[in-house]
């Protein structure tokens, strides 16, 4: 007699759909970890990038005798600015060159804000370039038509801007002596455009993208104010340390040389 070899046994349609099921489970629960870890990895970056910026301010100081940063020299001064005065004290080789021919700088790009979200919006040129978003970066226009973008702000309040370095609204609130400036005073954070100058006075914005325009030329906190990482920004400060902050903490920070925070807690 002979031996019938067993058939080959298929998965039947409801054994499919239970593996299908216990697929998208164990994905449902492994997604949400692997996102935050992405959230943390970009605020992980974009922290280190922000030290590399103070960084090479303090070398930038050190070369100059502790003069005054000047992010403008006069009013021509469009094609260096901070970013190009710092490029070759960036560290990463080959940054200033890359800045020379008007190529992006990575490290002057938040993960998440990077140059991939950039994208010409005429409703956002501001004369001196473009607003950036929460996420998308700012555009600065420089000589012989070329342009850098960025994700990051400068505090104005502790650098030299001869626009502004003796304007009557601004010049009582300078930090004029480099050495001077408190080191919990802020050097850089995640913003919308190249640079700030923030009263306590500013008001809350009416949304955390930047999608108010009208309201940046004014409102200096604003440009800092966003919602980069889950309603918080990157900040680094004079002593080098880098604080994931609230957004409704930044009217708390020593901005300026005579800063005055709000009575009450913003709302």
């Amino acid at each position: 007699m002979r031996n019938r070899l067993p058939k080959d046994k298929a998965f039947t349609l409801i054994e499919l759909l239970v593996v299908i099921a216990i697929i998208g489970l164990l994905l449902a629960i492994v997604m949400p970890g692997l996102q935050m870890a992405k959230k943390q990895a970009r605020k992980v970056i974009c922290s280190a990038n922000l030290n590399q910026l103070a960084k090479a301010v303090e070398l930038y100081e050190f070369d100059y005798n502790n003069k005054r940063f000047a992010i403008r020299n006069n009013a021509a001064d469009t094609n260096l600015y901070w970013m190009g005065k710092l490029a070759d004290y960036i560290g990463g080789e080959g940054y200033g060159e890359l800045y020379r021919r008007g190529e992006n700088i990575p490290l002057l790009l938040c993960p998440s804000a990077p140059s991939s979200k950039f994208a010409l919006d005429s409703g956002r040129f501001n004369g001196s370039g473009q607003w950036g978003t929460s996420g998308a970066p700012w555009e600065w226009h420089r000589q012989n038509d070329m342009s850098t973008i960025g994700s990051y702000c400068i505090n104005g309040w502790v650098v030299y801007d001869s626009l502004y370095d003796n304007a009557g609204d601004r010049a009582p609130y300078m930090f004029r002596d480099w050495l001077n400036v408190p080191p919990n005073v802020p050097l850089f954070g995640d913003g919308l455009w190249t640079a700030g100058w923030p009263m306590g006075t500013d008001p809350y914005p009416a949304d955390l993208d930047g999608q108010d325009v009208d309201s940046l030329y004014t409102n200096s906190m604003a440009r800092f104010c966003l919602d980069r990482h889950a309603r918080r920004v990157n900040i680094i400060y004079k002593d080098l340390h880098v604080a994931t902050e609230d957004v409704k903490d930044l009217w708390f920070r020593r901005w300026h040389k005579d800063y005055v925070p709000p009575r009450n807690p913003i709302p």
